[in-house]
């Protein structure tokens, strides 16, 4: 019997299972993804009233936020808010207001 090394030959088959594990992943992640809640205007001048309070007393908040089909979370305190162009500054994060589900 010879032994005949097929080299890279025979990982060949494996490389087709990791990309499809990553094309698997990417269309459970887009399933996974949820269109933006709405809110009524009260809820909006809740939420508002909130992060204003919170701001004014140096205080942490626990938003909740839409971004790119998710619900994230945050809980840290406002360094500046930007009326004019409705956007919240956090340290390492900047949310726009439209994008706040609730705030604790």
């Amino acid at each position: 019997m010879h032994n005949f090394d097929r080299g890279m030959i025979k990982w060949q088959p494996f490389n087709s299972v990791i990309s499809s594990k990553q094309m698997v992943n990417e269309v459970l992640n887009k399933k996974n993804k949820i269109k933006m809640p709405l809110l009524s205007d009260e809820q909006r001048k809740i939420i508002e009233d909130k992060i204003i309070i919170a701001y004014y007393e140096n205080e942490s908040v626990i938003l909740s936020y839409y971004y790119q089909g998710n619900i994230l979370h945050l809980n840290e305190k406002i360094k500046k808010i930007d009326f004019t162009y409705r956007k919240i500054y956090f340290n390492n994060k900047t949310i726009i207001f439209d994008q706040i589900i609730s705030v604790n």
